[in-house]
C-alpha cells in the first residue's frame, strides 16, 4: 500500500470520527429552533409579558437558545440554567437527556403547574412531559402528549400538533 493511500485513509476514519459531532451540534441547532417555536405555538392560561426558560444542568442547546434570542432581540423570553428544584419558577423546562434521572422530581416539582415540560430523549411523553425530541429515519422530530398539556393548562396550537407524533 502505498503512502497516499495509507494517509487518504487515516484521514478518511478521522473524518468519520468527527461525523456524529457535526450531527449532534445541528441537532443542538435544530433543538433551540424548535423549542422557539414551541414557545410561539403555545399558550399560557395567564398573559405573562416575560417567559423563563430552565434549562436543567448545563446543555450546548443553551448557547444555541441564547443566540436565536438574541438574533431576533427578543427580550420578553429569558433563558438560565436551572436544578430541578428550581424548576417550578420557570415557564418552560428543557431536560436535556443526560439529565433523565431528574425527570420525576420534575415532574413532581411542577405537576399541574402551567409549565411546558420538554425532554430530549425519546418516549418521556409517555411518562408525562408535554413535548419529547424523537428521531425517525435520521430525520430530528417531536412527539407531544395532548393530555399532559390540557392538564397544565397549556394550549397547543393546531399548527403544532399536525407536525408532531401525538401520544
Amino acid at each position: 500500500m502505498n503512502v497516499f493511500v495509507k494517509k487518504t485513509t487515516v484521514l478518511f476514519f478521522l473524518l468519520l470520527l468527527f461525523i456524529p459531532k457535526i450531527s449532534e451540534a445541528q441537532d443542538e441547532k435544530f433543538q433551540a429552533i424548535f423549542l422557539y417555536k414551541f414557545i410561539e405555538n403555545i399558550n399560557w392560561p395567564d398573559v405573562r409579558k416575560n417567559l423563563v426558560v430552565g434549562i436543567v444542568g448545563k446543555s450546548p442547546v443553551q448557547d444555541e437558545f441564547e443566540k436565536i434570542l438574541q438574533s431576533r432581540n427578543n427580550s420578553t423570553i429569558s433563558v438560565k440554567k436551572i436544578t430541578s428544584a428550581e424548576a417550578a419558577t420557570c415557564d418552560i423546562v428543557f431536560l436535556p437527556e443526560k439529565q433523565n434521572s431528574m425527570f420525576n422530581t420534575i415532574m413532581e416539582n411542577t405537576s399541574r403547574k402551567s409549565i411546558l415540560i420538554v425532554t430530549e430523549a425519546p418516549g418521556l411523553t409517555k411518562k408525562g412531559a408535554c413535548i419529547s425530541f424523537q428521531r425517525e429515519k435520521n430525520k430530528l422530530g417531536f412527539a407531544v402528549n395532548k393530555s399532559t398539556l390540557d392538564l397544565r393548562s397549556l394550549r397547543v396550537s393546531s399548527t403544532l400538533l399536525n407536525l408532531s407524533q401525538q401520544i
